[in-house]
């Protein structure tokens, strides 16, 4: 089946909330069986043009070949009948998951340091715990600033893949990048028995402590998921500009 026919059709079942899953199954099954037909053309004597012409006669009108599709709900995907769970849920989800895990890992850390630190020959002191600490901050790090944005990417594709609307989402990036810039975990250790401190909180919660490093973060988030927005559509404009003009050549 022409290329350019299954790309039309498969946009349309994507954009009409079909699962790209059923979409791509589909489509594979129509350009099979579409050969299959060409074949049989073949063979009872018709040239390649006349057969493949007669094959597609044979398959169905496109508004057939759609309908078939969308006659069926079940073939909707989940991010279609509940964009408001993964787009506004979901972010929240994320991110409250993602941080239990991260202070999880970190609690199994710090308790496994204090059983093993001493078997290895470590000392507790100031250098000790200077090491530890600048390990626990990288973790750290990446957990508080390169959640959100992981997560703002994932929503990005998985919206994209699905041909949601923009404005769907636009809300969902916005959340989690607005809601991962005020979350906090910090670890510090003087080296001293007793000096550990793991701090968790979130600057939303009464009474507010860091709200202007959040508001900061935040921003920072928003600033990196709209750039990156920016190059992707740019990038995906342009690559769609390069195939018509090679179309029309």
């Amino acid at each position: 089946m022409p290329q350019p026919r299954l790309d039309r059709l498969s946009e349309r079942l994507l954009h009409a909330g079909i699962a790209p899953r059923h979409v791509r199954r589909y489509v594979r099954e129509l350009s099979d069986h579409f050969d299959d037909l060409v074949r049989e053309e073949s063979a009872s004597g018709a040239a390649r043009e006349l057969a493949e012409t007669r094959a597609l006669s044979r398959l169905g009108h496109d508004e057939d070949l759609a309908n078939a599709m969308l006659s069926r709900p079940e073939m909707r995907s989940l991010t279609a009948r509940f964009p408001w769970a993964v787009f506004g849920l979901g972010p929240i989800a994320l991110l409250a998951l993602s941080f239990a895990a991260a202070l999880g890992v970190e609690m199994g850390i710090i308790e496994s340091a204090r059983v093993w630190a001493p078997l290895f020959g470590i000392t507790p002191g100031p250098v000790a715990a200077k090491g530890f600490t600048q390990a626990l901050l990288v973790w750290n790090t990446l957990a508080m600033y390169g959640a959100p944005l992981l997560f703002a990417w994932l929503l990005y594709w998985i919206g994209s893949r699905q041909r949601m609307p923009r404005a769907w989402i636009i809300a969902g990036i916005t959340t989690v990048c607005i809601l991962g810039g005020f979350q906090n975990l910090v670890f510090y250790d003087t080296g001293c028995r007793g000096c550990g401190v793991l701090m968790v909180g979130s600057a939303l919660i009464p009474p507010f402590q860091h709200f202007a490093e959040g508001l900061a973060r935040a921003a920072m988030n928003l600033a990196i998921a709209g750039g990156v927005w920016w190059w992707l559509t740019a990038r995906k404009k342009a690559s769609t500009a390069v195939e018509l003009h090679t179309a029309r050549i």
